[in-house]
This record gives C-alpha cells, sequence and structure tokens, in this order.
C-alpha cells in the first residue's frame, strides 16, 4: 500500500504469498480443447515441434482460503496471470503484460468479478449501489481449481528450448479505479505488486528425447484433480469430457474423489445410472469420501430418479448434520440454504402424488413440512426468489390465499429480470471485447496477441 511503513506492505505480502498455487499442468496438442491431453507436464517433458500449435493447460488453486478468492473488493481488487513463452532473449508470446502506465493488457486472465449496471456499464468506481449483474465471475471457492487455456505456436525455425514462466499477481486496486480516486485520467498505477504464486518450465524443441525435470510438490492425484475440479467448474457442458477425462486418472490413482467427482460430470450430463455407481463406489472407497458430500449429490440423484422418499431422507441428513465427523469439525449444515431449498422443493413434489381426498392428510403434511423448510431459507437469506416461490406454491396448495399472493409478489421482487439482464450483458460485451471473450464459457487466450492499452472506461453517470 502506497505511503505505509515497509512492515504493513511485508505483512500484507506475506499474508498472499502461497495463498494459492499455480501449476503449468499440461498441453494440448493442437491449441485446441478437444486436442490430445500431454500431462502431467514433470518429470517428463515433452519436446515440442517447429510449427505446432499447443494448449497451455494453467491451473490455479485455492489452499488457505476459506472463502473465495478474492471475495471483498473483487470488482476492483486485480488479480491476473503473466505469462511469457520465450527461448533465450527471443519472446514468443505472452500475456498480461504491464505497460508504463501500470494498465495491464485487458486480454488477460483476471481474476475478478466483472459486475455491470443496467445499461451494461462495467462498475469500476466503487459503486455497488447500481451492481446488477455479472458479465463474468472469476473468483475461485475455497480449496477448487480454475482452468486458464493459453494457446501459442512453436515458430517454424526455432531450435533448442522454449521456457514458459507464469505468475499470479495481486495489486489492491486496477488502474481505472486508482485514476477515478485520484481525479487524473492520466495517472500511473503504483500499487505494489504481490506475485502470490509462479511456475516455469523449460521444453526441449525438435528433439526426439524426453527431457525430465523436478515433479512439483503436489500429488499427482490432487494435479489431476484440480484440473478436473477447474473443467468441471465450466458453465454449460464446454468441458465435461475433458473433466471426465481427469477424474478417471484420479480414480485410477486410489482416490474416493475420482468416483465422487466422475458422479458429478455424469449428474450434469444426465446420465444418472453412472452417477449411481459412481457414488456408491465413493461411499465405499477406503477412505471413503466426506458422506454428506456423497448424500448431496446422491439426494440430487434419487429425486431425478423419482425416488424422492430417498431423497427426502438424503436432505435431511445433511441439515440435520448426522455425520459425526462434520459435528467433530464445528460443521452445521442446517446454515445451508441449498439444502433446504432442495428438500423443500423434493417434499413439495412429493406431495403431488398424494392424490384424493383419502390422501388428503398426508398430501397436507408434505406440504406443511415444504413451508418450514422454505421459511428456514428465510431466515438466512430474506431475499431468496427459490424460496419465495415456493412459499407461493405451497401456501396456494394448502388454501392460504393472502399469504401465496404475498410470497408471489415478494417473488417478482427479488428475482433477476431475464429480459433486462440479457440486456445489460448485451451491452456490456458490445462495449468490452476482451471482457466479452474473457466471459465465454470456454475462453482461449491467444499468447500471439499484441498487447494493449487498458479497456474502455465507461462514462458513468447516475441515472
Amino acid at each position: 500500500m502506497v505511503g505505509m511503513p515497509d512492515w504493513v506492505n511485508a505483512a500484507h505480502r506475506e499474508f498472499l504469498e502461497g495463498s494459492l498455487r499455480l501449476d503449468l499442468f499440461g498441453l494440448r496438442r493442437g491449441g485446441e480443447i478437444s486436442g490430445e491431453l500431454i500431462a502431467p507436464l514433470r518429470p517428463e517433458i515433452p519436446s515440442l515441434v517447429p510449427g505446432e500449435s499447443y494448449l497451455l493447460e494453467t491451473v490455479l488453486r485455492t489452499l488457505t482460503l476459506g472463502h473465495l478468492f478474492t471475495q471483498g473488493t473483487a470488482d476492483s481488487n486485480q488479480v491476473w496471470v503473466e505469462i511469457t513463452v520465450s527461448a533465450g532473449d527471443r519472446l514468443i508470446g505472452r500475456s498480461g503484460a504491464m505497460n508504463g502506465l501500470g494498465e495491464v493488457d485487458p486480454w488477460s486472465w483476471f481474476g475478478n468479478a466483472y459486475v455491470v449496471d443496467r445499461k451494461g456499464r462495467r462498475i469500476d468506481r466503487r459503486n455497488p449501489e447500481d451492481i446488477f449483474v455479472s458479465l463474468y465471475n472469476h473468483q475461485i471457492p475455497p480449496g477448487a481449481g480454475e482452468v486458464v487455456h493459453y494457446r501459442f505456436t512453436v515458430p517454424a525455425d526455432l531450435e533448442g528450448t522454449v521456457t514458459v514462466r507464469a505468475a499470479l499477481k495481486y495489486r489492491k486496486f486496477d488502474t481505472t479505479m486508482m485514476r477515478f480516486v485520484l481525479d487524473d485520467s492520466g495517472s500511473v498505477n503504483d500499487l505494489p505488486v504481490v506475485t502470490i504464486a509462479a511456475d516455469s518450465i523449460t521444453f526441449p524443441v525438435s528433439s526426439r528425447a524426453v527431457s525430465a525435470a523436478p515433479v512439483p510438490d503436489i500429488p499427482e492425484w490432487q494435479r489431476w484433480n484440480d484440473y478436473g475440479i477447474g473443467l468441471l467448474r465450466t458453465p454449460g457442458a464446454g468441458e465435461l469430457r475433458q473433466a471426465e477425462e481427469a477424474f478417471r486418472m484420479v480414480a485410477n490413482l486410489g482416490r474416493a474423489d475420482g468416483p465422487l467427482n466422475l458422479a458429478r460430470v455424469y449428474l450434469r450430463e444426465g446420465r444418472l445410472d453412472e452417477a449411481v455407481v459412481m457414488l456408491e463406489r465413493a461411499a465405499r472407497h477406503e477412505p471413503a469420501a466426506y458422506p454428506w458430500v456423497v448424500a448431496w449429490f446422491t439426494g440430487q440423484v434419487n429425486r431425478q430418479n423419482g425416488f424422492l422418499d430417498e431423497a427426502i431422507e438424503n436432505f435431511r441428513n445433511i441439515l440435520d448434520t448426522r455425520y459425526q465427523l462434520a459435528r467433530d469439525r464445528g460443521f452445521d449444515f442446517s446454515l445451508d440454504y441449498r439444502v433446504s431449498n432442495m428438500l423443500a422443493r423434493t417434499l413439495f413434489e412429493r406431495a403431488q402424488l398424494e392424490r384424493g381426498d383419502g390422501r388428503r392428510e398426508k398430501r397436507n403434511s408434505f406440504i406443511a413440512e415444504a413451508i418450514v423448510w422454505y421459511r428456514h431459507t428465510l431466515g438466512i437469506e430474506p431475499e431468496n426468489a427459490e424460496a419465495h416461490y415456493g412459499l407461493s406454491q405451497a401456501y396456494a396448495q394448502s388454501g392460504e390465499t393472502g399469504r401465496s399472493e404475498e410470497h408471489r409478489r415478494l417473488y417478482q421482487t427479488y428475482k433477476v429480470n431475464d429480459n433486462a439482464r440479457d440486456r445489460a450483458i448485451a451491452l456490456a460485451r458490445r462495449m468490452d471485447p476482451a471482457a466479452d471473450h474473457a466471459a465465454n464459457p470456454v475462453a482461449i487466450y491467444d499468447l500471439h496477441r499484441e498487447p494493449v492499452s487498458a479497456g474502455p472506461v465507461s462514462d458513468y453517470a447516475p441515472d
């Protein structure tokens, strides 16, 4: 921090360093996500072929954090990956470069939340009251991975070796924010930059031999698992096949995380029978996967398969924290409103199976319990739109019209306006091509792209 004693900055630097790690994990031939994977890099290092393109699979993983990275002022914290590919003094490609004014190339990968207002303008000057929607959110949950794809081509005339150096960097505010604070559109951003994590690797070129290098101090199964988690977190189905490939390796290396995460892939893809097999395998594994995690995904599979009573029991077990290991650690899963909403929804669906006057009492008991759990959610998160919608349905079926209408109104108040959201996102994409690229579910960063100055500054004026 500018103007602070050295010991203050040293303490901040010490706190940040080692909170994440960066692993140059693998290469994909052809420079595409569908290309053949060569991984893990190290101890063996493949030889690169002149004229060929590669996708460098870079994995970030949170280590010492109990919250999202970066959390807090995620709109203006500046976190980015700086990466160079070079052959001796010859620079082949780079991303994350900073110019003399302290501006980071906007086409870099940033670990921020790019949030915009209703007109698609980036929230870039401490105006959180105008936040409407995220164009993208690259924050990383605790203990999770993020995969960044970098494409480069080896020059056809190159011989010798190619060295890749990558570093995850952090500073408190980006240049746009600092210029707003200083009221100077041309000021230099000289805030201290901390390198949180780094990795490097040297590849032979035009050699049939495979070279060797020290293995990173990370268990091999964990390198594969971090890679798979990063792919699994990609929105949609864009990288599920690659995630499945990674988790199969984790399973082959004897970890319960392998079948557990394969079940997550299969659940996303609707391959429910295969998900059941993997969840059973994860539960029987020695050591087994955490039982509450198995119960969460088993409950979802049971619900989709129509086994509602079994799903209800799965979710009740979680909310009651019926796991000694979890209680010993001080966990209280009743505070997870995702589970209480899922239980309430399943109870409501179960009520619909009790048809006719003869089953009215049973039907009403399921609806009453659904109401209890939706209200439990609102005790934690009063503006939860899903809970308000569920209550509007449940109260309608229980004959409480007034309460049903009240929660329907609250649902309309708190739900995202889909049309307004889509319009804001479309405007933001149009205004900032670099952010538009970063918002793609599978974004590939071109290391041969010429660095440019900072992106557009929104001409913000309060409405």
